[in-house]
């Protein structure tokens, strides 16, 4: 795919420190590797939401424990920000 691309300011100062810096070649491989990277954290960020119902149970079976008033109140405030569940 080709791509014709005009950045300015902040956004080509960034690109153009990539190339100085030696992390890319030159200006075109600067932007694959800056949209490469935002891809790498997107994915991440999409595993890490995917785990997220596992984990908030984990937090709820450790800290939502009625005999125990302390820990359940922690879970209510910190995670439940206060409402009863």
């Amino acid at each position: 795919m080709n791509v014709n691309l005009h950045l300015e300011g902040e956004l080509e100062k960034f690109i153009n420190n990539l190339v100085n810096r030696g992390l890319a070649a030159n200006k075109t491989e600067a932007i694959r590797l800056a949209i490469t990277r935002y891809y790498e954290e997107q994915l991440k960020i999409k595993n890490q939401s995917e785990e997220e119902p596992l984990n908030q149970l984990a937090i709820e079976a450790h800290w939502n424990n009625p005999s125990d008033e302390k820990s359940s109140e922690f879970y209510t405030k910190r995670y439940l920000h206060g409402q009863k569940a």
